[in-house]
């Protein structure tokens, strides 16, 4: 289906590897491409209802940007015209969990920042290296400036390549959830996608939608968006299927969501 990412669905969860192992699963151009394709594919699917994230290997999740291979960023006018690699930025709505199994740089940082749930190998390791090699880290710190300490984030976006993050001081900092070893990370995060999937998939989309947005707004504005939300929800299948399957003790019937209202 794809040349860079083993793309694949199984009972609810989809998994994303990024599979360039033998670059330490850099982005290349092709990946630049097939990431915002991919995650568009799982937006669009009924029977994707939470997605996993990992890299191939035991080495590296992701190292960023391939500078061998760099793909052309700079010709967008905007950064959500540029980077498009997570579900956030596609303005997937559905859970994204990130299963970080190894060394993680730069770019790559971009997922550990946009996803939902994240949980880490303890040989994981995190570090940014963009002002080393002479290039801005303006997006990533932006964005993990809103799960951890401030003074955490400059210290990787500024020390550099010298600064290494271990699991452990990132799971103290706020970057990530949880820290497992390395044979149970993939366990892990299929029994946490197993629980998700037993949940209602518009409600869960609109809580996402709605916690990710109230980052952006103020919170009077970022509580109405929510009700407006709420409001609409209740008037779908999955309000009453819920209260009917409570009530009759039973499992409920979902109905499937496919981002219809991505934008709202």
């Amino acid at each position: 289906m794809f040349e860079t990412i083993d793309y694949r669905v199984e009972n609810g969860i989809a998994l994303f590897r990024l599979n360039r192992p033998d670059r330490s699963n850099a982005i290349d151009q092709r990946m630049n491409m097939e990431l915002p394709q991919a995650w568009e594919r799982f937006r669009t699917d009924p029977s994707a209802i939470v997605a996993i994230v990992t890299g191939s290997g035991d080495k590296a999740f992701c190292t960023g940007a391939d500078l061998h291979d760099l793909p052309a960023l700079d010709d967008q006018a905007t950064a959500a015209d540029a980077i498009r690699w997570t579900s956030l930025q596609n303005r997937v709505w559905k859970p994204v969990i990130c299963a970080v199994n190894g060394l993680t740089v730069g770019g790559g940082l971009h997922f550990v920042a946009d996803s939902d749930i994240v949980l880490a190998s303890r040989s994981a390791e995190f570090c940014d290296s963009h002002v080393s090699v002479g290039l801005v880290s303006g997006l990533e710190p932006i964005t993990l400036a809103r799960r951890m300490p401030m003074e955490a984030v400059l210290r990787l976006a500024l020390v550099g390549r010298d600064e290494r993050m271990t699991a452990e001081q990132a799971l103290r900092l706020g970057m990530i959830g949880e820290v497992v070893e390395a044979d149970a990370l993939m366990p892990r995060a299929f029994a946490i996608a197993r629980s998700i999937t037993k949940n209602s998939p518009s409600a869960m989309a609109r809580t996402k939608r709605a916690i990710w947005r109230s980052l952006e707004l103020p919170l009077h504005d970022a509580l109405e968006r929510a009700w407006e939300d709420i409001a609409r929800h209740n008037r779908e299948a999955d309000f009453a299927e819920g209260c009917a399957a409570f009530a009759e003790r039973r499992s409920p019937i979902w109905q499937p969501w496919t981002g219809e209202d991505a934008d709202a």
